[in-house]
């Protein structure tokens, strides 16, 4: 799968489907610290977040 913003990043939907999580345990795995965080995209507090395609990857290839 290729993040298809620009600065690489993975929607949450992106991220649901490539870990194959779903929203809810993502949502939990990262208010535990056991997944990666949740980043603003925008200066705007409720605007659009991501994950890093780096870090998502890099906790896919972790768990082995």
């Amino acid at each position: 799968m290729i993040a298809r913003d620009p600065r690489g990043f993975f929607s949450m939907k992106e991220t649901c489907e490539i870990t194959s999580l779903s929203r809810g345990t993502i949502t939990r795995m990262v208010e535990r610290e056991t997944f990666p965080e949740y980043r603003p995209l925008t200066d705007d507090p409720n605007g659009r977040k991501g994950f890093r395609v780096s870090e998502v990857l890099k906790w896919l290839a972790d768990r082995g």
